[in-house]
């Protein structure tokens, strides 16, 4: 898992990630908290899963900064989508391996919490 300073938008992108650091996945915020526990002294896990395979760019609309607080900036969003409407589809398919991505989490999440309070 490499801690990414930004997101691998593209194929080419992740492709250089795993050449350079071997990653076989690259995530922005687990690294963050990773650091903060480890300062803190608290002992630190991140599960994650993967919703954008190393085949797929991001759609530019995906790559939309959320707003100052911290909701996604819909404007922006369809800005892009007018601007390039062309992405659309690649937008739905992301929405699906989200999905997927959020249902793996939901099965292991009762697992992990069983193995952090000895369950």
């Amino acid at each position: 898992m490499l801690g990414a300073g930004a997101v691998l938008a593209t194929r080419s992108d992740k492709m250089r990630a795993r050449a350079r650091f071997g990653a076989l996945a690259a995530d922005l915020e687990s690294d963050i908290v990773a650091r903060a526990a480890a300062g803190a002294g608290v002992p630190f896990a991140a599960l994650r899963a993967i919703a954008d395979p190393v085949e797929r760019d991001l759609p530019p609309a995906a790559l939309v900064p959320l707003a100052a607080d911290g909701r996604p900036d819909l404007a922006g969003v369809f800005a892009s989508v007018l601007g390039r409407p062309r992405q659309i589809a690649a937008l739905f398919g992301l929405r699906q391996e989200l999905r997927r991505a959020l249902r793996a989490l939901e099965r292991a999440a009762p697992l992990l919490h069983s193995l952090t309070v000895g369950g």
